[in-house]
């Protein structure tokens, strides 16, 4: 005597079988009309390293381009009083975390006691000033603006600086 669920069990392998002749009935037919066509190659996937790959900074190892080309013009003159506004020690939260840029345009970030950047400040215009970039994020991040009001914002932390009075 059958039970009704072998007959059910029983059902269900005859169904996903004809199932499979389908499928494969199927493939063999659209396989017919590709014409011997062989299938595109698809391309492969693209990766990205996790963390930017450093850029040589050695002098006369990679001279870039489009960085002159996107560098605005400034004449010395114009350096020398755009940096002069930028000129001292800009704190975030008293001495632990601040940046100190010298009238030559060079500085240093210092953040609890490490430093994290040296280097040279260029002026864009009177309020904003590229940072020189050592390892590869880019002019967005290495940047800094003069808001006013003895505040200075950096893109790389979005974090506002104030200006302390000279000693």
């Amino acid at each position: 005597m059958r039970t009704v669920a072998s007959a059910v069990t029983r059902a269900a392998a005859i169904g996903t079988a004809a199932a499979a002749v389908g499928v494969l009935a199927f493939t063999a037919y659209v396989d017919s009309q590709a014409g011997g066509r062989p299938a595109a190659p698809r391309p492969a996937p693209t990766t990205h390293p996790v963390t930017p790959v450093p850029v040589s900074t050695l002098p006369g190892s990679v001279d870039s381009p489009s960085d002159a080309a996107t560098a605005p013009r400034v004449t010395a003159a114009q350096r020398k009083v755009w940096l002069r506004g930028l000129t001292g020690t800009w704190t975030r939260n008293v001495k632990n975390t601040y940046f100190r840029f010298h009238a030559d345009g060079s500085g240093e970030w210092v953040a609890f006691g490490q430093r994290l950047w040296t280097g040279k400040a260029t002026p864009r215009n009177a309020r904003t000033f590229d940072l020189s970039d050592p390892d590869g994020h880019g002019g967005a991040y290495w940047q800094i603006r003069l808001l006013g009001h003895q505040k200075m914002l950096f893109a790389g932390t979005r974090q506002t600086f104030a200006k302390t009075p000279r000693a």
